[in-house]
């Protein structure tokens, strides 16, 4: 950065590192020696707020000062602005076709959406070319945490039997061994499974099994301070909603209940708990929260927790305290996929994109983070305990959320953390996948109350995207129907470009982003990348457009029915694990499940017999189900051969690297490598 401003206003670099420690050392004085004081920080002056004053005392000078607030809704009121003229320009060209205004104006309204998503890309696209990578700033903990940052790691998730227990408490141990330090506490919170009694044979299973997991890692990971690892298991309650027993408001319910007790401020409300001297704990600063599939890879927790410590993410309540407007009280790290996740099956090959970490990838692009600092909770991160407890402990009524992860991200301020990498779990069908959106869309048309409420301009515009988004496919079938039954080709083209210029982006992209004289990098890895990854994703996305709009359709009146008159159900919900394992993968159920793409296509080929590609669309979206059928089947062996080029190539790689350690790995080196010989 230094190097930047240095660049910036042809001032030697020195001089501003000087001019930074004066300007903090003023204000150091200032607040009478506080070390909590922001501004009494290099860095304030660097890469945060007081950038600006650096700059004008650099430069003697004004320089314009824009908040963040300022930046997205100037951002905001560009893109409606932009999408309301070219969808109205595009229905007067309408309008001069079919010379019917009231036409006109229905198909403008449907284009507004599929507009807009165009337009978002192609500044997300700019902004992210254009902008550089805001990296939010961390302490240095690799050698430990310090106890007045002591963190809990916790998975909560729903529990139905002891085998499951022992996997996830052994997930927790490999986490331990991963991220070991003192002061950093684990923790399985077992959630109850709704049920239609208050008690289930299972419920024993399940907490003997956790006090056993329990007592053998405290006993194989001694701590003097506190008990390593923790197990708890909550009571199930009749919620007259649900119209069965289960854990009070589920997963928000569940945190919610062990961070008011383990902050003391509620007795013990769990069936079982092994925490149960709250007196004797270290105080806890941090909570780091995990999906049952997110994987805590190696020295992540320490990153997250220095993130946090950090003096310039501290977090800043607005008057009323119950919103926070400057800093972070919740930090989203970046997910990517479990390696093993994203070649399970050709679904996954052809959408995960490569699994794993790449030990050379850095931080990446975010428009929320890098232009207004700000980033969208996924339900995987860490938070301030403290504050999460006083902003959101009674903010949200008893039975009416089911997605609160981008409520808590917007009271308290999310921030991204792109070069802190996180793995996750991917669905290994279609099937699974859509009904993990059917239940992403039923949250969000949840929360559009929220649309009305203190959190800022930006948090609404993220929840009205995510409206916005899931009537994308229903806006493109409308459109296309349209163009089928009036066989008008041109609104037919219109709608597929819709749909497919996002892969077009993509491919001209990675086209346009090649160097010169530049090889292709060799991989063995097996995910569908590059041109023909992103073909195949543009045919099946055709191909799946009205089963999707189905999803969504049915989610989003679904929603607005159970909310505005039954006001029943609104926390159903299935972990994605039980998703997984009662899809039903056979041949006949796609079909049963996709016939709307069959009724489509019926009446593509009927009504475009004259048109070729009304004929092609239709035998394309007839033929979905089975493809979607083939490519989410998870192969029984899936051992691939290599072919013989690779495999000479595989061992001469495997050979020089060998002779790299041989040639260098020696008495004379004090058996220490070189990073690098030429």
């Amino acid at each position: 950065k230094l190097k930047e401003i240095s660049k910036k206003t042809k001032i030697s670099e020195i001089y501003i590192a000087r001019k930074c420690l004066e300007l903090s050392s003023i204000e150091y004085e200032k607040s009478n020696m506080d070390s909590n004081n922001k501004k009494a920080h290099v860095g304030y002056y660097l890469i945060a707020d007081g950038e600006p004053k650096l700059l004008e005392i650099l430069q003697n000078k004004k320089v314009p000062r824009q908040n963040n607030m300022h930046k997205a809704k100037k951002y905001i009121t560009a893109l409606a602005v932009v999408t309301i003229v070219l969808a109205g320009v595009y229905g007067l060209y309408i309008n001069t076709q079919i010379n019917n205004i009231v036409l006109s104006l229905i198909l403008s309204i449907l284009l507004l959406i599929p507009i807009e998503t165009i337009f978002t890309q192609i500044a997300q696209y700019i902004l992210g070319k254009t902008k550089n990578t805001k990296i939010i700033p961390k302490l240095d903990f690799r050698n430990g945490i310090p106890e007045q940052n002591a963190t809990f790691v916790v998975i909560p998730t729903i529990i139905k039997n002891g085998k499951r227990v022992e996997e996830l408490m052994h997930k927790l141990e490999v986490y331990y061994i991963a991220n070991k330090s003192d002061n950093i506490y684990f923790a399985l919170l077992g959630d109850c499974s709704t049920s239609s009694n208050e008690e289930e044979g299972f419920d024993e299973e399940v907490i003997n099994t956790g006090k056993k997991m329990v007592d053998i890692l405290n006993k194989k990971y001694p701590d003097e301070k506190f008990t390593k690892f923790n197990f708890i298991y909550r009571k199930r309650m009749w919620n007259e909603g649900e119209e069965a027993y289960l854990g009070w408001e589920r997963k928000r319910g569940l945190l919610n209940q062990f961070n008011e007790y383990i902050l003391g401020n509620i007795s013990n409300p769990f069936k079982t708990n092994t925490i149960t001297n709250v007196a004797s704990m270290p105080p806890i600063k941090y909570i780091i929260t995990l999906d049952a599939d997110t994987d805590l890879v190696l020295n992540s927790a320490k990153e997250l927790i220095g993130a946090m410590a950090h003096i310039l993410n501290k977090p800043e309540l607005n008057k009323s305290e119950d919103l926070v407007i400057a800093g972070h009280a919740l930090i989203q790290p970046r997910i990517g996929i479990d390696l093993m996740s994203s070649i399970k099956s050709l679904y996954t090959k052809i959408y995960a994109g490569a699994g794993g970490v790449d030990v050379y990838a850095n931080a990446i692009s975010d428009i929320y983070q890098d232009n207004f600092e700000e980033g969208i909770f996924t339900g995987k991160g860490i938070y301030d305990l403290k504050i999460f407890s006083k902003i959101l402990n009674n903010e949200i009524p008893e039975n009416t959320i089911l997605s609160h992860d981008l409520l808590e991200g917007s009271y308290l301020r999310c921030g991204l953390a792109t070069d802190i990498m996180l793995m996750d779990g991917y669905p290994v069908g279609y099937n699974s996948s859509k009904s993990r959106l059917h239940r992403w869309i039923r949250g969000d048309w949840q929360i559009t109350r929220w649309l009305k409420s203190k959190l800022n301009a930006l948090s609404k515009f993220k929840i009205f995207d995510n409206l916005k988004r899931s009537l994308f496919e229903i806006a493109t079938i409308v459109l296309l129907a349209w163009g089928i039954c009036t066989k008008s080709q041109w609104l037919v083209l219109t709608s597929l470009g819709i749909v497919i210029y996002p892969f077009v982006l993509e491919i001209l992209t990675l086209a346009f982003s090649r160097k010169e004289g530049e090889k292709k990098q060799r991989t063995f890895t097996p995910h569908i990348a590059g041109v023909k990854g992103a073909i195949y994703r543009a045919i099946l996305t055709v191909g799946c457009v009205p089963y999707k709009a189905y999803v969504e359709l049915k989610a989003i009146c679904k929603t607005i029915y159970r909310v505005n008159i039954s006001h029943k159900h609104l926390l159903e919900w299935m972990t994605s694990e039980d998703a997984e394992k009662q899809s039903k993968t056979t041949f006949e159920n796609y079909y049963k499940m996709m016939a709307i793409n069959v009724i489509f296509g019926i009446l593509a080929i009927l009504l475009g017999f004259d048109r070729w590609l009304l004929t092609i669309i239709g035998i394309l979206w007839i033929t979905t189900p089975y493809i979607m059928y083939k490519i989410s089947k998870v192969p029984e062996n899936n051992k691939k051969k290599i072919a013989k080029e690779d495999e000479i190539y595989l061992k001469e790689i495997a050979q020089r690297t060998w002779q790299f350690f041989k040639d260098y790995l020696t008495a004379e080196n004090n058996y220490m490598i070189p990073d690098n010989y030429q």
